[in-house]
């Protein structure tokens, strides 16, 4: 078997970081790229980001797995001082490739999981020196402004198609804490009939630890409650602290593991 590099970006990854994988008769087994980036927002104790993707034969996967660490560790050196972690991203029923994972050192001990959670007392009005609105979205310009503001909190990012398409539901909101006129906390919530989702919330690094997440959503969902909401539903990551504390105070219960995040910190 031999690993090579495509003469052009594939699916927008950069050449150097995309193997493909091929039998001694040149029968192409796969390919597998890396991504790095960086979250801190998320993850400030260890931000580098080095994602893997892997999708080839069984017999190609030990040497695709190869190729692809190296290749993450000569992204990872070029931030050193940087703690970083290398993960993929596997179907929680996916067994055969978790196990593979696992043999190759990675820990299957992070992932995205749903929650359901009652929506919480609140009340729509803003702490004391803030002020509490809805995000302006009427045009392209400010939506494009919000979703970077959001992004920067996120590993996946929102794009203005989802974010047009979520408008349209029954529940759309999109709502904040201001001061001056410049966000502090943000969050997204949609749904329809007696169900909701949170699919965003976020707190400036700077004005965190204040409760600031819990009283925008108990804003939120007092809004929620004369619409006829009874449940919501949101995605956490296992690894997100203030996620995993969010619904512990919400008393959120466990659904389903949505996706796997095995891993490994460099």
């Amino acid at each position: 078997m031999r690993i090579t590099h495509p003469q052009a970006p594939f699916q927008g990854v950069a050449p150097e970081n995309v193997f493909f994988v091929a039998n001694d008769q040149q029968i192409q087994l796969g390919t597998g790229y890396v991504i790095q980036f960086f979250q801190g927002e998320m993850y400030p104790e260890r931000p580098c980001h080095l994602f893997i993707q892997l999708d080839c034969q069984p017999t190609a996967r030990p040497l695709m797995f190869g190729a692809l660490l190296a290749r993450a560790e000569q992204l990872r050196a070029r931030t050193p001082n940087l703690p970083a972690r290398l993960y993929a991203q596997v179907l929680p029923e996916d067994g055969e490739l978790l196990r593979f994972y696992e043999s190759c050192g990675l820990k299957n001990d992070d992932g995205e999981d749903m929650f359901r959670f009652l929506p919480p007392a609140g009340v729509p009005q803003a702490p004391m020196g803030l002020t509490f609105a809805s995000v302006p979205l009427s045009d392209e310009a400010s939506q494009n402004a919000f979703l970077n503001r959001v992004n920067a909190h996120r590993i996946q990012p929102i794009t203005r198609d989802y974010l047009q398409l979520w408008q349209q539901q029954q529940h759309f909101m999109a709502l904040g804490f201001y001061r001056g006129g410049q966000p502090i906390c943000e969050t997204i919530v949609t749904g329809t009939g007696p169900t909701a989702t949170l699919l965003m919330i976020y707190t400036k690094s700077d004005s965190r630890r204040q409760g600031m997440a819990k009283n925008l959503l108990g804003a939120a969902s007092a809004l929620l409650r004369e619409r006829g909401v009874i449940t919501m539903y949101t995605h956490i990551f296992r690894r997100n602290v203030p996620q995993v504390n969010l619904m512990r105070r919400l008393n959120g219960t466990f659904v389903r593991t949505v996706t796997a995040l095995p891993g490994i910190d460099l």
